[in-house]
């Protein structure tokens, strides 16, 4: 019974592994998009010194995306890797 049991949680971790990495790149996927999104209307609709502000803040929202996908993929991969080792501690 512990051996299904270990199993069970060695691959539940591998899908947290799994929805970490998935997650993380959609997340930065999105950003990217809403950056390009936003720093080409601004260079559209605004002259001067607005296009370099927005095209700033836009670079600087895509950077905290990109650390809140990191945090996100370390998180899952935290947690995956946690019930990988419980699995294999069960099947011992």
């Amino acid at each position: 019974m512990q051996w299904l049991i270990g199993s069970l949680t060695i691959l539940t971790g591998l899908v947290a592994v799994g929805v970490g990495l998935a997650v993380a790149s959609r997340s930065v996927e999105a950003a990217r998009r809403t950056c390009r999104r936003t720093a080409s209307r601004a260079a559209g609709a605004l002259a001067g010194w607005g296009t370099w502000f927005v095209g700033g803040f836009a670079g600087m929202a895509l950077g905290l995306r990109w650390l809140f996908a990191v945090a996100l993929w370390i998180g899952w991969t935290a947690a995956g890797l946690g019930l990988m080792g419980l699995g294999i501690r069960l099947i011992k």
